[in-house]
């Protein structure tokens, strides 16, 4: 099955990478040769499972190494094309049951002393950051300074989530306070801070980013209502009105991203 897979992601690829390459380079870079190199790289580079999940890890770093003239060419008439790989590789990883600690991230560098027709990939693991709030001081407010009334987080329309903590981390590993089980969040991707009263979301440097009402974000003060976007997992925050009940708002669908 896995050897399935394995078959119709790799002629995908070779459609997406023959189109970016067949026009642009004629016979000089082949498109079988960048997706072999791409694949032997990926299966080369494979890490042992952790404790917590028998996955084998798939690397999420790859450099494309071309010809400067090629590499130049090929940027500037296929900007599109790494994000193509990009989604490539994540379905790959999941279809062979591994997993990335990452989102895969690819760059394409100049090596002048390959030939016209000379591809080089390297794979690697992105270190494992640890968390980008560790330099965040814990800030401890007394009961009586929380302005918010029983706040709320709404995952994927489920049960809602009680924040009590002054600090949340969010993300998919489980050490977070909120686990979300999303391949395309990041290990430790943002954090809640309890910040005169209310809640601030910051974004921890995550690869896909932090989406609120459809905008991306670095630091937000959440209002009641608010729409938040990670990976392709939707949270509504909710608060308690003065009356006692929470919050009523309407919820509109985010454009994906």
């Amino acid at each position: 099955m896995a050897n399935q897979h394995l078959a119709r992601i790799e002629a995908q690829l070779e459609r997406v990478i023959e189109g970016a390459f067949a026009q642009l380079f004629r016979h000089r870079v082949s498109a079988h040769d960048i997706l072999l190199e791409v694949s032997r790289a990926f299966e080369e580079n494979l890490e042992q499972p952790e404790r917590d999940d028998p996955r084998p890890i798939a690397p999420d770093r790859f450099t494309i190494y071309l010809h400067p003239d090629i590499r130049q060419r090929f940027l500037e008439h296929q900007p599109q094309f790494i994000a193509l790989l990009v989604e490539h590789l994540s379905e790959l990883s999941a279809s062979l049951d591994m997993r990335m600690i990452n989102l895969p991230t690819i760059e394409i560098a100049a090596r002048p002393e390959l030939s016209l027709t000379e591809i080089v990939v390297e794979a690697e693991h992105q270190q494992r950051r640890k968390l980008a709030t560790a330099s965040l001081e814990r800030v401890n407010i007394k009961a009586t300074d929380r302005l918010v009334r029983n706040p709320q987080l709404i995952i994927d329309g489920h049960d809602p989530v009680v924040l009590e903590a002054d600090v949340l981390n969010i993300g998919r590993s489980h050490d977070n306070d909120i686990m979300l089980n999303d391949p395309y969040i990041s290990r430790h991707h943002a954090q809640l801070r309890l910040r005169f009263g209310t809640y601030t979301l910051f974004d921890n440097d995550s690869q896909g980013g932090v989406f609120i009402n459809d905008v991306r974000v670095r630091e937000h003060r959440l209002q009641p209502g608010d729409v938040i976007l990670m990976g392709r997992t939707r949270m509504l925050y909710i608060e308690d009105t003065e009356s006692g009940g929470n919050s009523q708002t309407d919820v509109y669908p985010l454009q994906q991203h």
